[in-house]
């Protein structure tokens, strides 16, 4: 593509782009297992360093439910807004340990902005304007969870496609209107207000969050992990959305993907728990994230405490 080109479609971008703010949204619920919280903190500390590599200017929120999590020193010298969750948040209902991500989004409520929402285990290689600039188009944008259809990790045979089938007619029977990208939300970008939608829809979200708590048979999924996934898979489809993919090369999911090191170059990395030791022992800026106890297994994800 020649220059005059580029700038034509730079300033496309931009045009479409600059009545709303772009931010970066992290949040937490700290757990009752202190070594969690511990870890949990320096994923978040490494992924918003390696943001601040590329890019002083964006906006970047943090939310936590116990203000000593993090240290001001820290959320000053980055840049950070730090905040509580926000008023009317039930800290004991069944799916607290997850909806907290959704929920904190009535902060944002009626705020023109795109929200490029992320788990802590990320970490940034480029400048994440580039994915506000670049995928702009929908309202929605991320990568498939692992093993779904348009996960380029996944297999093929008969046994991984009536499995998906199952899903999207489990979705369809809960109130689903049409077939929609099985997003892994661990980065997630919202564009368009899109957030305002799913505030709207937070009681739905709760209630099906609780149905499949006590009704496990209605999950089509043998992984309680991603139950909030799930759930939020049929609220985008109750609402019809048509959303898009990150390119892989964009927005990486794990090492597995690394097939070509010396072209590897994404914005962010998403290297998830199970990829987490191959990170670690990469680069010896991430060398505290070598687990040091057996416990820092299956517990050290948040996601773990799902059924307990």
């Amino acid at each position: 593509m020649n220059k005059s080109m580029r700038e034509k479609l730079d300033n496309l971008r931009q045009r479409k782009n600059k009545d709303y703010q772009n931010i970066v949204y992290y949040s937490y619920k700290m757990s009752v297992h202190e070594h969690i919280n511990n870890h949990e903190l320096k994923r978040l500390e490494h992924s918003i360093r390696s943001l601040r590599e590329f890019n002083n200017e964006i906006c970047v929120y943090l939310f936590c439910d116990d203000h000593n999590f993090i240290s001001p020193d820290f959320c000053s010298n980055y840049d950070v807004n730090f905040r509580s969750f926000v008023d009317g948040f039930d800290h004991d209902m069944l799916s607290a340990w997850s909806i907290h991500r959704w929920y904190n989004l009535k902060y944002f409520e009626g705020r023109s902005c795109n929200i490029l929402y992320l788990d802590s285990d990320t970490i940034f290689y480029d400048d994440p304007q580039y994915l506000f600039d670049t995928y702009c188009h929908r309202d929605v944008y991320g990568r498939e969870e692992f093993g779904f259809r348009h996960d380029p990790n996944t297999g093929g045979g008969r046994g991984i496609r009536e499995s998906l089938d199952k899903v999207d007619a489990a979705i369809y029977d809960l109130g689903g209107k049409r077939e929609v990208y099985k997003y892994c939300l661990g980065v997630i970008l919202m564009n368009n207000n899109f957030h305002d939608q799913i505030i709207d829809r937070l009681d739905e979200l709760t209630k099906l969050m609780q149905l499949f708590k006590f009704s496990e048979e209605l999950m089509p999924i043998p992984n309680p992990r991603i139950v909030d996934q799930y759930a939020v898979w049929i609220i985008f489809s109750r609402l019809e959305l048509v959303g898009d993919m990150f390119a892989t090369q964009d927005v990486t999911m794990g090492f597995k993907e690394q097939k070509h090191e010396e072209f590897f170059n994404p914005v962010v990395l998403h290297y998830t728990t199970k990829g987490e030791q191959g990170l670690a022992e990469s680069d010896e800026k991430y060398a505290n994230l070598i687990r040091d106890t057996d416990k820092l297994g299956a517990e050290i994800d948040p996601y773990s405490m799902i059924l307990s």
